[in-house]
């Protein structure tokens, strides 16, 4: 008795096989993950003197379109592509005077912390919490063009094991699917995932690892890049279909004590991509005393070239369109020769 073995109908697999052709030719440039540090941004408080620079650039960062927009612990900054300022909602004095861009009802509620920010569509979605405990966590929604509150904010919930216990270090904006995403700072498995129309809370995206200390994300495809302030100061990356983490990078460890913040992405025209990610340097380890002159925020900037196929995987991709040429006209033979 002869077995028949199944054979497989080339006619109705060419999209398989084409699709196989095509992740064979681009997959090896697309893993590629060379990031090359381009330059180094350090502001300082006291460049000049009593400008307090550094301060309104050391908890978030957020690239809205040709200008950038910086989070401090109570207020907000937008400056041009050069990190000129043109604008700020709060202000710091010398003499200790705070003027808060944080909204007063909302500091009424104790909430007197910014972290990491995102910007889409006019739109900041800053990061809130209470300092004394962290267990109040918000997003409040600025507009991006003159850092105006726009009289909303939501509170945030995470799980029903961990409701609202240090959830707001920072918030990261997934337009494409709807969604924002937050995740607790101490070391954990989870993102919290929240719908993004009103930020209440949706589901989580379990990891393949534990991660820590997050200080800022942003979502830049199928992927979250994410800064920690974990020993090795790494950027990570996690896909968003698949909770699979990886390493991208880990930042320079300059001379003294050091906090990683919030990271930015912007992918150009061109298809390449900068990132950006703030570093707090205290040099002198001054427990971050505003009257140290060397106390600044490192900004790296980081760029990533355009993914090109590799020669090889040319002919791979042309290799796959002769052959779905091929699979399609056997059909038209096999019919004329029927006729």
């Amino acid at each position: 008795m002869t077995t028949r073995r199944p054979r497989l109908h080339l006619a109705r697999s060419w999209p398989m096989l084409l699709g196989l052709t095509l992740a064979a030719s681009l997959s090896p440039a697309q893993a590629a993950q060379d990031w090359q540090l381009a330059d180094v941004q350090a502001f300082y408080l006291h460049q000049p003197p009593g400008s307090f620079t550094g301060i309104y650039r050391s908890q978030g960062i957020a690239v809205n379109g040709q200008e950038f927009v910086f989070s401090w612990q109570y207020g907000l900054e937008r400056t041009d592509a050069q990190f000129n300022s043109l604008q700020r909602n709060s202000h710091l004095s010398l003499t200790g005077q705070l003027s808060p861009g944080i909204p007063m009802p909302l500091l009424a509620q104790g909430l007197d912390h910014i972290g990491d920010i995102d910007v889409h569509d006019g739109i900041i979605y800053a990061s809130l919490d209470n300092t004394h405990g962290y267990k109040q966590p918000h997003v409040a929604l600025f507009n991006a063009a003159d850092l105006s509150y726009t009289g909303k904010s939501y509170q945030l919930a995470g799980t029903p094991a961990n409701p609202n216990d240090d959830l707001a270090s920072w918030v990261a904006v997934d337009a494409a699917r709807g969604y924002g995403y937050g995740k607790e700072w101490r070391n954990g498995n989870t993102l919290n995932v929240y719908n993004l129309n009103d930020w209440s809370f949706s589901h989580t995206l379990q990891l393949d690892q534990s991660l820590r200390r997050i200080q800022g994300a942003k979502v830049l495809g199928d992927w979250l890049y994410m800064a920690s302030d974990n020993d090795s100061q790494t950027i990570y990356r996690s896909h968003l279909l698949t909770g699979h983490v990886e390493e991208v990078l880990n930042i320079p460890k300059p001379e003294g004590d050091l906090e990683v913040e919030g990271i930015a992405l912007r992918q150009n025209s061109n298809g390449s991509l900068d990132m950006y990610v703030e570093l707090i340097v205290d040099p002198d380890r001054s427990d971050q005393s505003l009257s140290n002159p060397n106390l600044h925020v490192n900004l790296y900037h980081y760029q990533l070239a355009a993914a090109v196929p590799e020669p090889q995987s040319y002919a791979l991709l042309l290799a796959g369109l002769g052959l779905l040429a091929g699979l399609r006209r056997k059909p038209a033979q096999a019919k004329n020769s029927k006729s």
